[in-house]
């Protein structure tokens, strides 16, 4: 029995301060939407806990925190926010944090009418991810080129993503029957297109009518959708007889979701796809 217990006091010992230790190295983060929590995820490496505030599914313009998530803000030493036309509830709650750095991913990219999904645009992802960057170094200054590596790497793939988007043919005009939030893309990569949607309201008849006229007269076989499917956009798919193909605007993201470049992807292969056939 003694042996054990000189076994057990030696392990308690030796092993226990070095994972205290090693838990001490690392530093808490929590961000506002996916986008700005899978940058962070990238540009940190292993160096902290990242956590993302909205749950799956949740919808960020409609969200407001709860006591709850005000005291996990407070116990974090970064908040990373997309911007205050995403998430207003962000920058209002961000002055009451005496402790946490603040970090707004869009400080200083040019908006298109205070549109905030700037990241479908891979030009201004990558300005997002030297943000995110620049506000750990100012955080952890000892960490800092461990920061920008992660964050150059990182921006080296969103690059090769943009020249691929860039390098689609402009054959077709894409037919987007849900929810649409994609300007910064089609501005960024030169597609023309035509939405049942105007901003956040329900299509008009008229407006769903000239898109059913569209597609009837053109003979498209596609139409996109974001990652939730509307009974507006499946109505238009059965009258007209196309596919739906998902381009996911990665704002409000499900279970066990894949990163923002393998959604990025995904979006190509279904853009390609609709172009193509």
């Amino acid at each position: 029995m003694k042996f054990k217990s000189i076994i057990i006091f030696l392990l308690i010992f030796f092993f226990v301060p070095s994972k205290i230790l090693a838990s001490e190295k690392n530093f808490s983060v929590m961000c506002s939407s996916f986008p700005v929590y899978d940058f962070a995820r990238q540009v940190v490496g292993g160096e902290a806990e990242i956590n993302l505030l909205l749950k799956p599914g949740t919808e960020p313009h409609e969200f407001e925190p709860s006591a709850l998530d005000i005291k996990a803000l407070n116990d974090s030493d970064i908040f990373i926010f997309t911007g205050k036309y995403l998430e207003p509830w962000a920058e209002k709650f961000s002055s009451s944090l005496t402790k946490t750095l603040t970090v707004d991913a869009s400080k200083n990219i040019e908006l298109i009418n205070n549109d905030p999904h700037i990241w479908l645009d891979l030009h201004r992802a990558q300005e997002m991810v030297k943000n995110i960057a620049e506000g750990f170094a100012k955080k952890f200054p000892e960490k800092e080129k461990i920061f920008q590596a992660n964050a150059e790497a990182y921006c080296e793939k969103l690059k090769e993503l943009d020249e691929k988007f860039k390098s689609l043919k402009k054959n077709r005009v894409l037919v987007f029957a849900g929810e649409f939030s994609c300007n910064y893309f089609m501005t960024r990569y030169g597609f023309e297109y035509i939405s049942a949607y105007e901003g956040e309201n329900e299509p008009s008849v008229k407006k769903m009518a000239e898109v059913l006229k569209f597609i009837n007269e053109n003979g498209v076989n596609y139409i996109f959708s974001d990652a939730v499917i509307s009974s507006i956009t499946r109505s238009i798919a059965e009258q007209t007889k196309t596919e739906i193909l998902i381009f996911n605007t990665a704002h409000v993201i499900f279970q066990d979701s894949p990163g923002f470049l393998e959604l990025m992807s995904e979006n190509l292969k279904a853009i390609e796809k609709a172009i193509n056939n």
